[in-house]
């Protein structure tokens, strides 16, 4: 995979800025927003140029070797703007996220009741987004019989309590909106194989202390009695822990026994599946089909001195450009971290025995 320069560019209000010295952006399976930093020294900035400084709403594209808009990466608001000057230059560094940052810090103030009955998850996201970020989905959804926002809840926390209670993810993406998602059903073209390029480094970390051997949930139905309303308590197990661990976890809002049961597999498959983690620096933004590094997206990894040989999902990239070149931070999980399948080839051989467990994608 040969090395292309990206050609960052910035628009707004309609006036296209090109010409960073430095260039930052963020992405997570875990997060509902993208985080961008940008950096220029003496720029030849204009009048319109300077609408930076007022939080206007920007996009971010980058094109490989330049050749037109090309890709978007974020489209969002400047949260920072920050200009040094010296005897003979001028610095100027911005901050900014994704429009998903409204949804993440605002409250629906609007919505009379914060009740909904009988909608989807997707039906609800879009009743309280009133600042305009944006809710969608890839996925099959079924009505919930409530939701009850809580008082103090913003757009994004009554949303993504909702979604953890049915095993899904918030994922921001660079038009500013928020999937409803699971990860590990997509993947990106190609490999990345340790000592072949486009790899530059590659680690392996696993980690142990994430894990617990029980996990029980206890809760209380709002209405009803007997066994199905009163003292509810479900748990699971993970033997691979090998020792007596136990965590206990309260869940927020009105849970049956099979939502109390469904929240404990999305947790134990969640933290076995972050137990162990792949690092690698890449020397491009893109795969082998010219696609930006999206999280979520399975990709074959190979290191042989580790016995690692399978699909994993990215959970997070970090795009960089600046003195060191044009270069991509990936972390990858297995992809049931994320909803998805187990690891497939010779790493899934390996996995954690809890990996066998049944697929979240049948809880819903």
């Amino acid at each position: 995979m040969p090395f292309v320069e990206e050609i960052v560019s910035l628009t707004v209000d309609g006036y296209r800025l090109r010409g960073w010295q430095e260039v930052s952006v963020d992405r997570s399976a875990d997060s509902a927003e993208i985080t961008f930093n940008l950096s220029a020294t003496n720029p030849s900035w204009s009048a319109e140029a300077k609408a930076l400084r007022q939080g206007k709403a920007v996009e971010i594209h980058t094109s490989p070797a330049g050749r037109g808009m090309g890709d978007l990466m974020v489209r969002g608001h400047v949260t920072g703007y920050k200009a040094d000057y010296d005897d003979d230059s001028k610095s100027v560094a911005l901050d900014g996220k994704s429009k998903a940052a409204d949804a993440i810090d605002c409250h629906p103030v609007k919505h009379k009741t914060g009740r909904f009955e009988n909608k989807t998850l997707l039906d609800v996201a879009k009743e309280l987004d009133e600042v305009g970020c944006g809710f969608k989905t890839d996925q099959q959804l079924t009505n919930l019989a409530k939701v009850q926002r809580q008082p103090l809840d913003t757009i994004y926390q009554t949303v993504e309590r909702e979604a953890r209670r049915l095993g899904l993810m918030l994922q921001g993406e660079p038009d500013g909106s928020i999937n409803i998602t699971r990860a590990g059903t997509k993947r990106h073209a190609g490999a990345l194989v340790l000592g072949e390029s486009p790899v530059k480094k590659m680690g392996v970390a696993i980690k142990c202390d994430a894990k617990f051997s029980k996990i029980v949930a206890r809760g209380q139905r709002a209405t009803g009695t007997g066994t199905d309303a009163l003292r509810l308590e479900e748990s699971e197990d993970d033997p691979s822990v090998g020792r007596y661990r136990p965590l206990l976890i309260i869940p927020e809002g009105d849970w049956s026994k099979k939502e109390l049961k469904q929240r404990l597999q999305w947790e134990r498959l969640r933290r076995a599946g972050n137990g162990t983690t792949i690092t690698a620096t890449v020397s491009t933004w893109r795969d082998e089909a010219g696609k930006l590094w999206t999280p979520g997206l399975l990709m074959a990894i190979v290191n042989e001195p580790e016995d690692v040989d399978g699909d994993f999902s990215l959970s997070s990239v970090s795009f960089r450009q600046g003195k060191e070149g044009t270069v991509a931070f990936l972390t990858f999980v297995d992809p049931k971290a994320q909803g998805g399948k187990g690891t497939k080839g010779k790493s899934g051989k390996g996995s954690d025995p809890v990996f066998s467990a049944g697929d979240p994608g049948d809880w819903v």
